[in-house]
């Protein structure tokens, strides 16, 4: 008997606890952190902060869940669950950006990665009155690692370059920043690691032709699956960018708008 439960312990997953926007077509949000982390053999819950109506090509409209009704879903799973890593995706509001600061204040030892969900992919604005301001002075200080793609870092920093937007997102608290390349030009795409404001490292991959409902969730909860198997950060960022790549590069298309990352893309599929 004592020999089974050993074996049953050694099979519990670790867990990551998404905090982010509910996306009925499952390719956003957190559906995706959930598909995500399925595959990568994390354990998923969930904090809902926001209802969208969204298909392939846009968010229609939202409605944000009470930041004090969000904090509730999170703390009963943090005073349940062994937590190992906190995702943040659409947060919607500076009041929601508070609440959820309040809840990390209680938990400094669990890592936190931070994807600043402030517009959709088909352009409609998630964010409220104040939300960049109270990510930058609130929020960034308790982030492990942000990973905004370009237009999202400059953004949230009003800096003129990439690099500068990197910089001062460190500056203002976040301790990695991984800035993504998929929306820059070229065949090639530059994927940039800073710390400290110094670049770190640059990852380039091959542009993929389409445009991808959800792949900066994909990119960010694949990070914390990473974090929450135990990886070091530039380990669990490389691994990360290779699924999110792969995940992209076998997308298919489901209705008339963005294709969706195929997270359950086997390579041995393709023979």
């Amino acid at each position: 008997m004592h020999n089974i439960l050993l074996h049953e312990l050694s099979e519990i997953p670790p867990v990551v606890l998404s905090i982010a926007g509910s996306d009925p077509s499952a390719g956003a949000g957190i559906q995706a952190d959930l598909l995500t982390c399925a595959r990568l053999g994390v354990h998923a819950c969930t904090a809902i902060t926001a209802l969208t109506i969204q298909d392939s090509v846009n968010v229609q409209r939202f409605s944000r869940v009470a930041p004090a009704e969000c904090l509730q879903q999170a703390q009963v799973i943090l005073d349940d669950i062994p937590v190992r890593v906190i995702k943040i995706g659409m947060l919607g509001s500076a009041e929601m950006v508070r609440a959820v600061v309040e809840l990390l204040n209680a938990y400094p030892q669990i890592p936190v990665v931070l994807d600043p969900v402030m517009t959709a992919g088909g352009g409609t604005s998630l964010a409220g009155m104040g939300l960049r301001e109270a990510i930058c002075t609130e929020l960034l200080p308790k982030v492990t690692i942000i990973t905004p793609n370009g237009p999202e870092a400059q953004a949230l920093t009003g800096a003129a370059d990439l690099q500068a937007a990197a910089a001062q997102l460190n500056a203002q608290g976040a301790q990695w920043v991984l800035l993504s390349g998929g929306h820059g030009e070229g065949p090639k795409l530059e994927n940039l690691v800073f710390r400290g404001g110094i670049l770190q490292q640059t990852f380039i991959q091959e542009r993929l032709p389409h445009q991808y409902h959800g792949s900066g969730c994909t990119l960010a909860s694949a990070v914390a699956a990473g974090l929450a198997k135990g990886l070091e950060v530039m380990q669990a960022i490389e691994g990360a960018l290779d699924f999110t790549h792969a995940a992209l590069r076998h997308a298919y298309p489901l209705g008339s708008g963005q294709f969706f990352p195929n997270r359950f893309y086997h390579p041995e599929s393709s023979h």
